[in-house]
């Protein structure tokens, strides 16, 4: 028991163990999803100059000449410049995307994306089955599965129609257990 309890003083399964477990940092691995979300929003964005594009998981949105731009990643917003989504002139987007991609290349949003990695994992660490997203079956009563116009209205609109429903009004505010569900109703 003495031999045994002399290897002691060599064993550390608290310090060492944390830092065993920790992985070396890759800066390609932490850079590689907004690289290939830069590469795609520049193809589907000149895709749509040829008008074969309707998206749907992008990253940016046209209108009125400005382009809305939001990094997703993992499920959750990037904010570059403070902000989830930033507005960039139609003809100026080409270039903001090689800027912002010269500068993820150089490595100086490895911090934030490091950042956003380790708050997605304790996010995901501490969620529960009642945080996590519920899907809706298609057999299900809710606005998207029955309302004949859900694919052409914006972004906006559906999310106003979404907030609405949860809060137990059709999508012109009227309330469902006074004048029944009219999913269809007028915005």
């Amino acid at each position: 028991m003495e031999l045994l309890s002399s290897l002691a003083g060599f064993i550390d399964n608290e310090g060492l163990a944390e830092a065993f477990a920790i992985k070396p940092d890759d800066p390609a691995k932490i850079r590689r999803p907004l690289l290939d979300g830069i590469a795609r929003s520049r193809e589907q964005f000149a895709e749509r100059a040829a008008g074969a594009v309707k998206g749907g998981s992008r990253w940016w949105q046209l209108q009125n000449g400005i382009v809305a731009f939001t990094v997703k990643l993992a499920g959750s917003t990037f904010a570059l410049s403070g902000s989830p989504t930033n507005h960039i002139p139609e003809a100026l987007f080409e270039a903001f995307l090689d800027k912002l991609e010269q500068i993820v290349d150089a490595g100086a949003l490895d911090d934030a994306l490091k950042a956003a990695q380790a708050e997605r994992a304790r996010a995901q660490a501490a969620g529960t089955g009642a945080n996590r997203r519920r899907v809706r079956s298609s057999g299900e009563r809710h606005p998207s599965n029955d309302r004949e116009d859900w694919d052409s209205l914006t972004w906006a609109q559906r999310q106003k129609v979404n907030a609405l429903f949860r809060d137990g009004c059709n999508p012109d505010g009227t309330t469902i257990a006074e004048v029944g569900y009219k999913p269809d109703a007028q915005l």
